[in-house]
């Protein structure tokens, strides 16, 4: 007589196996991918932080700002070093003119994190 087994054969288990270990790979990957995508968020926003604080401090200096193009400065923020430059252009408008603050993570501002472009009245006091 012969007696049906109950269970699974080893081919079935293997290929439940794989496919369990590919869903483990793709959740895997898409964590990593969002942890990466995390830290560039966190950067961006630090730099955009730079950049307002940047901003802010050439409105604030009214007659004073010297708008100089290309002027350069450093910046710490959360722990973290920023490089920044000042680019700044005429305007069709002679009292307003471009101001744009690139904000770089590194001293050779190569590596652009983030860019502020705004408008600044000459005359504003």
């Amino acid at each position: 007589m012969y007696r049906r087994s109950k269970g699974f054969t080893l081919l079935e288990v293997m290929v439940a196996l794989s496919i369990c270990a590919m869903a483990g790979i793709a959740a895997m990957q898409a964590t990593a991918e969002h942890i990466n995508h995390l830290s560039s968020l966190e950067e961006q926003t630090y730099a955009s932080w730079v950049a307002e604080n940047v901003m802010i401090e050439q409105r604030t200096l009214g007659d004073k700002w010297q708008g100089k193009n290309g002027a350069k400065g450093t910046e710490t923020m959360a722990g973290i070093e920023w490089y920044w430059r000042q680019d700044t252009e005429a305007t069709a408008d002679k009292s307003f003119v471009k101001v744009t603050i690139n904000v770089f993570s590194d001293e050779k501002l190569e590596h652009s994190v983030y860019e502020l472009i705004s408008y600044l009245n000459k005359g504003s006091k």
